[in-house]
């Protein structure tokens, strides 16, 4: 991928994806917080905006919960009667919504009905307090688990279908100390990092979301809709509880970036962030953000950008099979250490509606464009922390980074930082990680609204991904069960 050297000083404007994880975490957003863990109808997956890629006219949005729904037990996965969903969106720059699109679903002896609300909120609630708007310029009453609409006017889908969240599972064994890496390095300057061993097909990943499914809200319609807005408009999905003394629906849910919350954010306070609005985030979360490296040495030992690209280099992770390729050159020139804090709060998906919507955004004003299905935030996410967050390295390496500690910088110590090493997790085979407009999804998407792939059937039923053929032993069992979960 080519990126144009003045442009890249935004590159992270959009940063979303696994970047540094902690222990508890489980992925993407999905159970990410105490309050939301045992409520999945409440539980946002992902959130995705992009324009269509068939009329960039028009605005997608797509809101998953009921993570890790299991294909088996379909009818079990549910919208929830009491709760409030939304899609917000600021058109001014404030953080602050100034237009909305609800879901609000009801119980019926033929199944649930979706009634969905566009328009402009009151503004006496906006924020975290919020109410059903009624009488609002858009409304539609539909039956659950349908698509509803014409390619002209507005388009609403809700339903099961496949979870599109791509992430290796490996993650989490790193961050146990149960594993160093995602893909074995027998020997290197570190010494032998322990990780998968490579298949005979060349790939070593396993997507732990494979085969599971999510409870989705999906509506396209008219950019016109929002009326003149700012190039950049931002997003971010919530979900919200009744009080029945007020008519309120107070928000216990929410999600702009993936996963930032889960990453940054620890578990005593992560209801605390879901609580909160984008219009605070950078007051009460820039702490919580690690410094950036810049072209300054601030440590005497050349630790700048261009030293961690040459070490990752000399460490022989910038290329396969040790890892992925460089995301941004040596020379990239930042100069503000907080420039990681900038692009990642507050914590919206910012959506250029004037670039074309096929175009990633890297290399013209941000990491993505939005977010599309297929974005690989996870691979991009963790090439741009191994070269741009600051670490405090042991003084013994003698590299960049192992001088005077740094109070804003990570500690080599913590897990996080070989979690990042690679720059990728290897669910793609090795001559596709260049292309990052694609991350490995079990399923195809579909071309056309609602873009998102079909659900994974019951066992069984035609389409089912095949179950493990049953090895003479267990390390064969285990074996067998790697290799058809890739299928």
């Amino acid at each position: 991928m080519n990126l144009k050297p003045f442009s890249l000083l935004f590159v992270l404007i959009l940063l979303g994806g696994l970047l540094v994880i902690h222990p508890t975490l489980r992925a993407a957003d999905h159970r990410d917080a105490p309050a939301v863990d045992g409520q999945g109808e409440g539980d946002i997956t992902d959130v995705f905006a992009f324009l269509d890629p068939n009329d960039k006219s028009r605005i997608v949005l797509a809101m998953g919960v009921n993570p890790f729904a299991v294909p088996a037990a379909t009818h079990t996965y549910r919208f929830s009667k009491d709760f409030l969903y939304q899609f917000k969106i600021d058109r001014s720059g404030t953080y602050r919504e100034d237009f909305v699109v609800q879901f609000k679903f009801e119980d019926t002896p033929a199944g649930q009905v979706a009634h969905v609300r566009v328009g402009t909120p009151d503004p006496a609630y906006v924020g975290a307090s919020n109410l059903f708007l009624e009488n609002a310029p858009s409304q539609l009453d539909i039956p659950a688990g349908t698509t509803f609409g014409a390619s002209n006017d507005i388009q609403v889908f809700t339903g099961l279908r496949d979870d599109p969240f791509v992430l290796d599972g490996q993650f989490f064994r790193i961050t146990a100390g149960l594993q160093d890496v995602f893909r074995d390095i027998p020997t290197s300057p570190l010494g032998p990092l322990r990780g998968r061993p490579i298949r005979p097909d060349g790939t070593s990943g396993v997507d732990m979301f494979g085969g599971f499914n999510a409870s989705y809200m999906a509506v396209e319609f008219p950019l016109a809709w929002l009326g003149a807005t700012k190039d950049i408009i931002n997003i971010w999905g919530t979900v919200s509880a009744p009080v029945t003394e007020t008519g309120t629906f107070i928000q216990f849910e929410r999600m702009g970036q993936p996963v930032f919350n889960t990453v940054f954010i620890p578990t005593p306070l992560k209801d605390a962030f879901n609580q909160g609005i984008p219009s605070d985030d950078v007051l009460r979360w820039s702490s919580f953000v690690p410094d950036t490296l810049t072209t300054t040495d601030n440590d005497g030992t050349g630790n700048t950008i261009a030293g961690r690209a040459n070490l990752l280099t000399a460490l022989g992770v910038t290329s396969p099979p040790g890892g992925a390729p460089l995301l941004l050159p040596a020379t990239f020139p930042n100069t503000n250490r907080d420039f990681l804090r900038v692009a990642l709060l507050p914590d919206v998906l910012r959506l250029s509606v004037k670039l074309a919507p096929n175009d990633l955004g890297i290399g013209q004003f941000g990491l993505t464009n939005g977010r599309r299905l297929g974005d690989d935030v996870i691979d991009i996410a963790l090439r741009v922390l191994r070269q741009l967050a600051d670490v405090n390295l042991p003084p013994s390496l003698k590299v960049p980074g192992s001088g005077n500690p740094r109070p804003g910088a990570l500690n080599a110590s913590d897990a996080r930082v070989t979690a990042v090493l690679q720059g990728t997790d290897f669910i793609r085979p090795d001559s596709t990680l260049g292309d990052l407009t694609t991350s490995g999804n079990d399923k195809p998407f579909l071309t056309t609204f609602p873009f998102l792939a079909p659900p994974h059937p019951r066992p069984g039923d035609p389409g089912t991904i095949g179950f493990p053929t049953l090895g003479t032993s267990p390390i064969d069992f285990s074996a067998s069960w790697q290799s058809s979960s890739q299928q």
